[in-house]
């Protein structure tokens, strides 16, 4: 597994990056198998949010699906787990199976009674756990069976019923009718020339896209595993989703690809390595609705960082805190803290001052260069003091204390510094999130 993504990796090169236009406000997680982590992404702006787990409960991040019962599946390969978070909050909510780390697990589907199947990519095998327990019932689909050889990330139930399974080593899909307890061949090895499958999704007429990380395409099949042609050419295309705004999104090295679902129109990446939070590695993508419309709590962004004013000058590096949530699922032990960048003032009157920021490079959250001009928004009694006694006689830093604003270009956003006497600065910045990370 590890060597065949470092593969993919090697293949790929940037893309356009496009946000969602227009999307009822959703969320976007996507694992990264060498984050050893899920990040959650704003799935209209493209933006990062955050990580999904704050205690190193995951290794190698495959399969995520979000549930009806309120909560999100992550298939954790390397420690051979099954863990469930809260659909809304995020919370961690239990480590749901153990599957042993030979088993590798992979991928995850859930029957009509609601217990769940696990693939196991070196297990080569498909078992079944109770669905409320969490214990083993059976194993389905024996080792090997059917050649079974490396099931992966698109195992999926059909609208039939049936259990389909990309089988990577043999180039195949088979399927698995719980009725009779048979597998089959769905999809004959290389059909259409489909080489390494992984993911696969259905469509709303019955049709069946397949992902070939070895053909770098997708691959369209009818119902009846018979090849009907290329859907999109994409670079080792590994788990994709459907989304209920006919969009289909498909993993790809260190990015998410959009296509239009009914057209397959390429509309660029969601994000890249460079503009992801670190993305690396993705193997696979989920969305959730958000429970609360973002565009009705806002999208305000706040850094804070603390430095020592040098003549007329403050240059601090800031940071922003990920972790936690708000009210009562609050808790401060899952506070972190992570460099922003740095931001310089160099005041140029008592009142007037010259804003610059660099958010660029690994240790930052790449948020570019710029800067623009600002002005004290109230002119308090330190800044009276200094007018009176004259910009270039001031001897202290009081004047610095306050709220500094720019023009009407730069409405909604500013900065709020207080000074001690001798001169340890502490500002907050309060602006917005990015378009895109």
């Amino acid at each position: 597994m590890l060597t065949r993504i470092l593969i993919t990796l090697s293949l790929l090169c940037c893309l356009p990056t496009q946000g969602f236009a227009q999307c009822t406000p959703t969320r976007t997680l996507v694992s990264g198998y060498f984050n050893n982590n899920v990040l959650v992404y704003d799935a209209c702006a493209g933006s990062l949010i955050g990580a999904l787990d704050t205690a190193n409960r995951i290794s190698g991040p495959q399969t995520i699906t979000a549930r009806p019962d309120g909560l999100i599946y992550v298939v954790s390969e390397n420690n051979g787990r099954i863990l469930r978070y809260d659909r809304n909050s995020l919370a961690f909510v239990d480590v749901f199976v153990e599957t042993g780390t030979s088993f590798r697990p992979i991928s995850s589907a859930v029957n009509a009674a609601g217990d769940v199947y696990v693939a196991g990519f070196e297990g080569d095998s498909v078992r079944l756990y109770d669905g409320r327990t969490g214990a083993l019932k059976s194993t389905p689909v024996a080792a090997r069976a059917g050649g079974l050889d490396g099931p992966e990330v698109g195992m999926q139930i059909g609208p039939d019923g049936l259990l389909y399974i990309p089988s990577y080593a043999t180039n195949s899909v088979l399927r698995y009718d719980p009725a009779s307890g048979t597998i089959s061949t769905f999809i004959a090895a290389n059909a259409g020339g489909l080489r390494r499958p992984r993911g696969l999704v259905f469509e709303g007429n019955g049709n069946v896209l397949v992902g070939g990380e070895g053909s770098n395409q997708i691959l369209r099949f009818n119902a009846s595993g018979a090849y009907q042609g290329v859907f999109a050419g994409v670079t080792a295309p590994a788990g994709m989703k459907l989304t209920d705004d006919g969009r289909l999104l498909v993993t790809s090295g260190n990015s998410v690809r959009i296509f239009n679902a009914s057209s397959a129109a390429s509309l660029g990446v969601v994000f890249q390595p460079e503009s992801s939070g670190g993305m690396n590695g993705a193997t696979n993508v989920e969305t959730t609705t958000a429970k609360v419309d973002v565009t009705q709590v806002g999208s305000q962004y706040w850094l804070v960082g603390t430095g020592q004013v040098t003549a007329r000058v403050l240059e601090i590096d800031m940071t922003s805190a990920t972790g936690t949530l708000f009210g009562q699922a609050f808790d401060a032990d899952d506070v972190t803290l992570k460099r922003w960048g740095k931001m310089r003032v160099e005041f140029t009157s008592c009142t007037t001052a010259n804003f610059s920021w660099d958010s660029t490079g690994d240790n930052s959250a790449r948020f570019g260069t710029g800067g623009y001009a600002l002005d004290l928004l109230i002119a308090g009694r330190s800044a009276e003091t200094c007018m009176l006694e004259g910009f270039n006689n001031v001897t202290t830093p009081d004047f610095m204390n306050g709220t500094w604003v720019g023009d009407e270009d730069r409405d909604g956003e500013g900065l709020m510094i207080s000074v001690t006497p001798s001169g340890l600065a502490l500002m907050t910045m309060f602006t917005h999130r990015p378009v895109v990370y």
